[in-house]
């Protein structure tokens, strides 16, 4: 499970990553436009995937 989470982490830093590029550096647009559909995708994926993890971690039964 921590390998996973870990995995989703490091997705999260490089769509991060790739979305401040997008924004702040001068690119040209088709660039800007692919690097801001991956961030999207990267940062989405691995929200959902985290939470996901968090709320299996935090069911009563498990211990």
């Amino acid at each position: 499970m921590r390998k996973k989470l870990s995995i989703y982490i490091l997705m999260l830093v490089i769509g991060f990553t790739l979305l401040f590029l997008a924004i702040f550096l001068d690119l040209p647009e088709k660039v800007m436009w692919a690097l801001l559909a991956i961030a999207v995708i990267l940062n989405l994926t691995s929200a959902i995937a985290a939470m996901r993890i968090g709320l299996q971690e935090m069911k009563p039964g498990k211990r």
